[in-house]
């Protein structure tokens, strides 16, 4: 499974990380920017990833996984639901595995910023 790189805030804002520009999708616009973000930030870096967590990769290639439920809404003006059903639709998939994508952006947000 492909991941892309998380979008980070600017050095000057305090709110979530938000591209700025024309309207559509700009996923790349910060690919490639996984440096913690800088002071004038909300966002503390942690002490590192802990030791005794594997890698997303290695977890999610495991035939058996113990799993626990994480709840989360989300807004609805990014129709997240419809556009997931769309990729899903375009791309011939049958089940689309929605635990493990969010396990992965998780993760990386959460090492990305040392925790």
């Amino acid at each position: 499974m492909a991941v892309r790189s998380a979008i980070l805030p600017p050095a000057t804002s305090t709110a979530f990380p938000v591209s700025s520009g024309a309207p559509g999708p700009q996923y790349d616009q910060h690919a490639g920017s996984l440096a913690a973000p800088t002071s004038g930030t909300s966002w503390e870096h942690g002490p590192g990833r802990p030791k005794d967590i594997p890698e997303a990769a290695v977890v999610l290639n495991q035939r058996i996984i113990a799993r626990e439920s994480l709840d989360a809404s989300v807004p609805a003006a990014l129709k997240l639901k419809k556009r997931i059903k769309r990729f899903a639709l375009d791309n011939e998939l049958d089940h689309l595995p929605m635990g493990d994508i969010v396990s992965v952006a998780l993760d990386e947000w959460l090492t990305t910023r040392g925790f």
